[in-house]
């Protein structure tokens, strides 16, 4: 970014380009007989996700860092910023200390676009719009879920304010009931009178709300360390009162209120978390610990673990659904399990194991069925399917990377009957936990368990995430690699044919994608392709899920 200076002599940065599409946009306040300023910024996202960007006191919605932060995130989602009422273009009286107006503002915005199709993904705010949005996410037990809030140097000790305006200041309140703050905002002069009532109102405001901000909400804090306005021990505070949320703290060296000289440093850290690739490195922080606890338990098998721990916010009431652990289980060849990991698949209390392979890898590799667990042979394609020429071919398909791995999974569906009934059926009739698993425990057991999770309605991004877990099993034997180069016949190095026997997110969210092209949603295609009702498919999630019938805020 680069800089002019303005009329005081400071440098001003200079507006990126912007990405994607500006639009102007009126949105009226319900039973306020106002309306709100605002800017959309869109780039058509397939997802539909919006953030909304809420400004500080005397800000609008192109102070200081917004357009930027709003050009960063365009690839990721669309955004709106607005003024607040009184504020910029909007209509209304701009308030010391009306924070139901705050809110008001924000959850007419939020029901406007939501009207439009929008999945609000995200609350951003700075300073006093740091607080609105906090106390928005805290109190408006607004469903579905908001999933991501940024605040940007809120204020937590409201106290502190006093030290803000100063020693005459607050004399001047003490002897007239009200002091007339000089400001400037969207270049022009300002008086706004603060009363005591509207002072006392501001001092008692309850940060500490935000303790009942929905522990599943995710929550990123930052703050200038040379902020002068709002004392960097406040995200401290935050921070403490948040510990149950998925919080995550940023500190910038040297940053002032509002960012000056910082506004890149700012927006790359935003838009680094709101990245798939910092959503996936968060989740990852969050899932292995137990992933690690799994992957070894079960001697001489490879790649095993549970699908579950999953929260799963509704999008049509106040509640969550939780994905029970323990009761699906995935993993690679179970053939010969040593003799203490045969005691820990009895004592996770596993009944059933559907193995997925052909009779010809059965027969190269073995079978298992213990005393206590019965194995249930659900092969996922025909013995036709495995003759050395088809295996070559299925094979060749992953040679080609994200699109030969969806193509590949896309010919496992035709066979659907073959393999995914039974599962389903043990589900519903003898509910204990199972084992799904083939070769590697990635491909058609991955497949399997998406299958499962979409049913349960996981995130598709967590399902892609889960699949890729298996990369870190180190579960590819000697004996695989070779097999794979003779059948596929042709000169290849390891490090390729080790590629093909790996995971990457990639596989499985173009897989997903073609899925929803062809067959709609799984609903559909459970319905469409294996003739069951809507009662089947529930009589499925009422085993797997655990519906919490609270309002998420409360959790």
């Amino acid at each position: 970014m680069t800089t002019k200076p303005n009329t005081n002599g400071q440098a001003t940065p200079t507006p990126p380009v912007t990405i994607g599409s500006l639009t102007n946009l009126k949105v009226a306040v319900p039973g306020a007989n106002l309306s709100l300023a605002g800017v959309l910024q869109s780039t058509n996202h397939p997802s539909r996700r919006l953030a909304i960007i809420c400004h500080g006191i005397l800000g609008h919605k192109n102070y200081l860092f917004q357009p930027t932060i709003a050009n960063v995130l365009a690839p990721h989602m669309d955004t709106f910023r607005f003024d607040f009422r009184g504020n910029g273009d909007s209509e209304g009286h701009m308030g010391y200390s009306n924070w139901d107006d705050d809110k008001a503002d924000i959850d007419a915005v939020i029901a406007h676009f939501e009207r439009q199709g929008y999945y609000i993904y995200a609350l951003i705010g700075h300073s006093r719009g740091a607080i609105s949005s906090l106390n928005y996410a805290a109190t408006s037990h607004h469903v579905p879920m908001i999933p991501y809030i940024v605040s940007i140097s809120s204020r937590f000790d409201m106290s502190d304010v006093k030290r803000k305006h100063g020693p005459e200041v607050l004399e001047l309140l003490e002897k007239q009931g009200h002091f007339d703050w000089q400001a400037r905002t969207g270049g022009k002069d300002i008086t706004l009178r603060v009363t005591q009532q509207h002072f006392d109102d501001f001092l008692n405001f309850d940060t500490a709300a935000v303790a009942h901000i929905p522990s599943m909400t995710n929550v990123l804090l930052i703050h200038g360390s040379d902020d002068d306005v709002v004392p960097v021990k406040d995200i401290a505070a935050l921070q403490s009162h948040l510990s149950h949320a998925r919080t995550a703290m940023r500190i910038i060296t040297n940053a002032d209120h509002n960012y000056r000289k910082h506004y890149n440093d700012l927006s790359q850290i935003i838009g680094d978390y709101f990245s798939a690739e910092g959503r996936k490195s968060d989740w990852t922080r969050r899932i292995l610990p137990n992933w690690k606890t799994w992957v070894h338990a079960v001697g001489g098998v490879l790649n095993f673990r549970t699908i579950g721990d999953i929260w799963i916010p509704s999008q049509t009431d106040g509640t969550v659904s939780y994905l029970r652990p323990g009761i699906i289980y995935r993993c690679a060849d179970i053939s010969k399990p040593t003799p203490e990991g045969i005691k820990v698949l009895e004592s996770l209390n596993i009944t059933d194991v559907f193995d997925l392979r052909s009779n010809s890898e059965t027969e190269r590799r073995g079978t298992f069925e213990g005393e206590k667990i019965k194995r249930h042979h659900t092969p996922v394609f025909a013995e036709v399917d495995y003759s050395p020429a088809q295996i070559a071919l299925r094979f060749k398909m992953y040679l080609g990377g994200t699109e030969g791995f969806a193509q590949a999974y896309m010919s496992m569906m035709p066979n659907i009957r073959n393999f995914f009934p039974p599962v389903l059926e043990h589900i519903v009739k003898k509910k204990t936990p199972f084992i799904v698993h083939c070769t590697a425990g990635k491909d058609r057991t991955g497949v399997t368990c998406a299958l499962l999770q979409m049913i349960c309605g996981v995130d598709e991004e967590q399902i892609a995430w889960e699949y890729e877990l298996t990369r870190r099993c180190m579960a590819i034997k000697e004996e695989d690699v070779e097999f794979l180069k003779a059948a596929i016949g042709e000169e290849s190095s390891d490090a390729h044919i080790r590629g093909v026997l790996s995971t990457n997110e990639e596989y499985m969210l173009r897989f997903l994608e073609e899925f929803h092209a062809k067959y709609g949603t799984i609903t559909d295609f459970l319905v469409n392709e294996l003739d069951m009702t809507l009662e089947d498919i529930q009589a499925v999630r009422d085993v797997l899920l655990v519906k919490i019938p609270v309002p998420r805020a409360a959790m």
